[in-house]
């Protein structure tokens, strides 16, 4: 795949498995880890955005990087290494005036009130996206189901094309992951789960700490480029105070979660886009099974792909590694341990019976059988 052994597969994974609160951490170390997360996960979204329009140069602008060499530099670095070198950052250097320069360029009559968009084109990021397919992929016709994208969710995120049977790649990652949401849920509010910060989420809320469009805007929001009030902005973007002490644990945990939800969606339907795959596979113990989150990353692929990208998560995906090992039996010179038929029925869901369905019974579990 690729991937070195300094390749960046989760950022704050290490707290998962640590036993440290916030306070035995140095204020360096997370700062470092944090810059890498945030430059990292612009850079990847503007080299999939600029792919999707075939664009070649990316110009960076913004108080957050302007004059920063570190940050400038990070985001240099991953761009460079996304794009194979195909792509060429740079950066504004007097980016502060453009708000002026756009301002006076747009000799429009401020006071035109035909900026409204119509209602049906304010599409509301947090409207609900519609009954979430939990369902298998043996419910779906083998030859319907590819082509597809596969996003697993660990510690961090692999994107995966497969095309039919054993044919896959690899696309892109993220290291913005399950070991991520939950190594700053546990600095952030003190849970010790990822059961426990769901629950904290479910009674929080984001709007305490993240930053709409319509805090900036007001109430109409910013309809002249199609975005409503209730967008979100900036995750975290109202704390303005160095004390988490006074923020409540579930507000962060529930725009912590909406921050990773939407993120993985946003990415999956740009590499689905690029691809052009109309069908995403979810599976991960971060998400399946968690149905708050797999509503949102549905909200988030709706929004972005207009309802034309079919998302789906797998019921039983904890046991996909395993029976992918139990599939490729036959490259193992093991060709008479079960008939195709026998395993073809155990992938297919048959029920555990302590034996294998289509399989006569053994002269051992014959006479087990008499002696009960």
């Amino acid at each position: 795949q690729g991937l070195s052994t300094s390749t960046l597969a989760s950022s704050f994974g290490k707290v998962i498995t640590s036993m440290k609160k916030l306070a035995d951490y140095k204020p360096e170390d997370l700062a470092s880890a944090l810059l890498s997360a945030f430059t990292y996960n612009i850079a990847q979204i503007s080299f999939l955005v600029a792919s999707l329009l075939g664009l070649r140069r990316v110009f960076f602008g913004g108080s957050y990087i302007r004059g920063h060499k570190s940050t400038m530099d990070n985001i240099s670095y991953a761009l460079n290494f996304w794009s194979e070198s195909q792509m060429q950052a740079s950066f504004l250097q007097h980016e502060g005036y453009l708000g002026a320069l756009g301002a006076l360029m747009s000799y429009g009559d401020p006071r035109d009130e035909n900026l409204n968009l119509e209602e049906s084109q304010e599409e509301n990021s947090h409207e609900a996206a519609g009954p979430t397919d939990v369902t298998s992929a043996d419910e779906h016709n083998d030859s319907n189901i590819f082509p597809y994208l596969l996003v697993n969710i660990g510690s961090g995120v692999s994107m995966i094309e497969v095309i039919g049977k054993g044919k896959f790649e690899r696309i892109i990652g993220s290291h913005l992951g399950g070991g991520t949401i939950l190594g700053l849920a546990r600095l952030l509010t003190g849970c010790s789960s990822y059961e426990e910060f769901l629950d904290l989420s479910r009674r929080g809320d984001n709007l305490a700490v993240d930053l709409t469009v319509g805090d900036i805007y007001g109430e109409r929001g910013y309809p002249k480029i199609g975005l409503p009030a209730s967008t979100t902005a900036a995750s975290f973007g109202k704390v303005n105070s160095g004390k988490l002490s006074e923020y409540k644990a579930e507000d962060l945990a529930a725009a912590l979660l909406n921050s990773f939800t939407y993120n993985i969606g946003q990415i999956a339907y740009f590499v689905a886009n690029l691809s052009g795959l109309k069908r995403i596979f979810f599976r991960g113990a971060y998400v399946c099974g968690h149905e708050k989150t797999m509503d949102k990353i549905s909200r988030s692929l709706k929004y972005w792909s207009k309802g034309e990208v079919q998302t789906t998560f797998l019921c039983h995906e904890g046991f996909l590694g395993t029976l992918g090992a139990f599939w490729s039996y036959e490259n193992m010179g093991i060709d008479g341990l079960a008939s195709h038929e026998v395993i073809r029925e155990v992938l297919l869901g048959a029920p555990y019976t302590g034996q294998f369905p289509s399989s006569p019974l053994t002269r051992e579990q014959e006479n087990v059988g008499d002696t009960e």
